[in-house]
């Protein structure tokens, strides 16, 4: 293991068990090292491919080198199934069963929030119409946001 996957190994972790636990098709985790320094980016593909990047220098990271991790707290959430998931890219509307969008944004805003100062986490997911999925990303403190296509919408702050 790499002294840069030992220090990211919680992150690693969790970033797998939120796409795990959330369906997610991808979910990528940009870690804030302070300010003199780039983030750390930690990628999920749902094809199992995860990734850490740090200090410029990309690796690939096998389940066998976290599998005894445990991941940093993170909120009960279930996934959706695609077909429950439906979005119209003209009037930016997404439509999902009750509660669902909320379940999944703060489990979105709990990743970023369980790594501090500005780390982000992103979430995209699978919807009805195959070539359309949307993504949420967040950042403790400020509006989730989501993009649908090429358009982005921020949801009211405070929410969920």
């Amino acid at each position: 293991m790499s002294d840069a996957v030992g220090r990211h190994a919680v992150a690693l972790a969790s970033v797998t068990e939120l796409a795990a636990r959330a369906g997610a098709q991808r979910v990528v985790l940009l870690i804030d090292e302070g300010e003199l320094a780039s983030a750390t980016m930690i990628e999920w593909a749902d094809d199992g491919t995860l990734e850490l990047t740090a200090g410029g220098v990309t690796e690939p990271v096998a389940p066998t080198q976290i599998a005894q991790v445990a991941p940093a707290a993170l909120p009960d959430v279930t996934p959706v199934p695609s077909t429950a998931l439906t979005v119209d890219e003209a009037t930016g509307e997404l439509a999902a069963p009750l509660g669902a969008l909320a379940a999944l944004a703060g489990a979105v805003v709990a990743l970023a929030a369980a790594f501090g100062g500005r780390s982000v986490a992103t979430a995209e997911f699978a919807t009805r119409e195959p070539t359309q999925p949307f993504m949420l990303a967040a950042r403790p403190g400020e509006p989730v946001v989501a993009q649908l296509g090429g358009a982005t919408f921020a949801f009211p702050d405070g929410w969920p």
